[in-house]
């Protein structure tokens, strides 16, 4: 394995390699980000990294892929003008409208990428007892937990409920983890600008088959004001099919106090 004399050690267990390629070390056995990059790179359309090789032990696993060179967006992003953000939030939306073309239906369970149990830090209480979910309301249920608290049985419950009972909501393949540290222009700003070629997703450990409104709601649960936030208003115009599980998401996160980190 690579170490810090044979590679460029990015974080604790992500290390740049030559050739453009990255290896990224986890404690978790099963291999969920490869899988994702698997998939995602199945799917014309979709912009990721490409995976060269993956291995499991007893202590982890390790997942070799190769560099998308260019400007992560949370590192530039006071450089970032209206017009990048607004091609941003346009190529984000294909390729998430097209990854949920060609994924839906696919798996009738909710759960990660491998199959194996739903396991993410936005529903962190789940992890004391491992499940994979048979259905949107299930997931839901467990998702806005606390709905039957006195405080806000009468008025909260009474808002999101309907969205935990609906039973049409399509299971679809989704990155899980679309924050603006996961977001690479390729070729940098200035290269970005002047190609044609779009946004890269990176980091795909949290990729799994979940209801179709949870890409959204990962991508903003980390935003404190809303009405402060430029992500969260680029997050809707991204998601606009899903804007009734972020207003109700935004209902729960304030005022069932309840917390998630």
């Amino acid at each position: 394995m690579a170490s810090t004399y044979s590679g460029h050690k990015l974080y604790t267990s992500i290390f740049r390699l030559p050739f453009n390629l990255v290896l990224k070390s986890s404690l978790e056995t099963t291999p969920n980000e490869a899988c994702g990059l698997q998939i995602a790179r199945s799917i014309h359309g979709v912009h990721a990294p490409l995976l060269i090789d993956h291995v499991s032990t007893s202590g982890g696993s390790y997942t070799l892929m190769t560099w998308i060179d260019g400007d992560c967006c949370s590192d530039i992003w006071e450089s970032l003008t209206p017009a990048d953000k607004t091609r941003i939030v346009s190529e984000l939306r294909s390729q998430i409208g097209i990854m949920r073309q060609q994924t839906v239906g696919r798996s009738h369970s909710i759960c990660a990428t491998l199959g194996g149990f739903v396991s993410d830090p936005r529903i962190p209480w789940v992890r004391e007892e491992p499940c994979i979910f048979s259905c949107p309301t299930d997931f839901f249920k467990q998702m806005w937990i606390g709905l039957d608290f006195p405080r806000i049985r009468e008025t909260v419950k009474l808002t999101i409920q309907p969205l935990v009972d609906r039973d049409d909501v399509p299971i679809v393949f989704c990155h899980g983890d679309m924050l603006p540290k996961n977001l690479i222009l390729p070729g940098g700003l200035v290269g970005w600008r002047s190609g044609s070629t779009p946004v890269h997703l990176i980091d795909w450990e949290y990729s799994g088959w979940v209801p179709l409104p949870w890409e959204a709601l990962k991508a903003t649960w980390l935003v404190c004001d809303r009405d402060e936030e430029e992500w969260y208003r680029m997050m809707r115009d991204v998601f606009l099919e899903s804007l009734a599980e972020l207003e109700v998401d935004w209902l729960w996160r304030t005022k069932s106090n309840i917390p998630i980190l």
